[in-house]
């Protein structure tokens, strides 16, 4: 049975009661876990000098009395219920250390959770600017290297623009140096030649009515050998002119070959 209030004040001085006091029902839960420590080294203090001291009443009754147990009625009662009386307080101390343990380690779990969850928010946060910044990097290569490759095909481009119009501008060049002489097409030079035939025929006029004048006196046979001849004579000329226009022609040819 456990000693109540009245049992410990009767048995106990000031300091001992008092530590009695705080670890009854009430007050114990008032006590912080420091002041629960210290009160069990108390406590465990008092429990184990007042069971020596009763051991040694005990011891020392026996030699005196000559009784085996060496208890007497009436002896060294108080000393053995102090030591139980604080042997039932360092229990309570004990008991009370337990749930604030216990409570301690929950609240530190809750508080590892939330640092936990804290943590992983943040490494969330990171990876997640960390994915965002990798983004905009390979976007912005993306883009660097679209607009190279655009800058690259445009000077291309252009570079191809300015090769051809070199060439061009070569080409109206060399086409400027060097004129190819046109050669006379024979159809006209066969009429230039026919008109000179006509304009010599028509300057004279005059020999062809002493022709005919002398032809009166000439027989037959005599003037259609002399129209014959005169026939052959024009068309002579005719085919030497067409000759030396053909020739002229070629001689053209052979010279632009030759400058080119």
């Amino acid at each position: 049975m456990a000693y109540n209030r009245k049992q410990a004040k009767d048995i106990c001085n000031k300091t001992e009661y008092a530590l009695f006091e705080s670890s009854m029902k009430g007050e114990v839960e008032k006590l912080p876990q420091a002041r629960v420590q210290s009160g069990i080294k108390r406590a465990r203090t008092l429990r184990d000098k007042y069971r020596d001291l009763h051991k040694r009443q005990r011891l020392a009754t026996r030699d005196r009395t000559g009784t085996k147990k060496g208890v007497k009625p009436g002896t060294n009662q108080r000393t053995e219920q102090k030591a139980k009386l604080f042997a039932e307080v360092l229990e309570r101390f004990e008991k009370r250390l337990k749930v604030l343990k216990a409570e301690a380690s929950v609240a530190a779990k809750r508080a590892s959770k939330k640092t936990a969850g804290k943590k992983a928010a943040k490494k969330t946060t990171v990876k997640k600017t960390t994915e965002k910044k990798t983004a905009k990097k390979k976007s912005s290569k993306k883009k660097v290297t679209a607009q190279a490759s655009s800058t690259a095909d445009a000077g291309k481009k252009t570079t191809a623009k300015k090769a051809a119009s070199k060439k061009t501008v070569a080409k109206k060049a060399a086409a400027k140096k060097a004129p190819v002489k046109k050669a006379a097409p024979p159809k006209k030079v066969a009429a230039k030649a026919t008109k000179k035939v006509a304009k010599k025929a028509a300057a004279r006029p005059a020999k062809k009515k002493v022709a005919s004048q002398a032809s009166a006196f000439v027989s037959e046979k005599a003037a259609a050998a002399s129209q014959r001849q005169r026939a052959q004579n024009t068309r002579s000329k005719a085919v030497m002119g067409h000759t030396s226009a053909s020739t002229k022609r070629n001689q053209a040819k052979r010279d632009g070959g030759k400058k080119k």
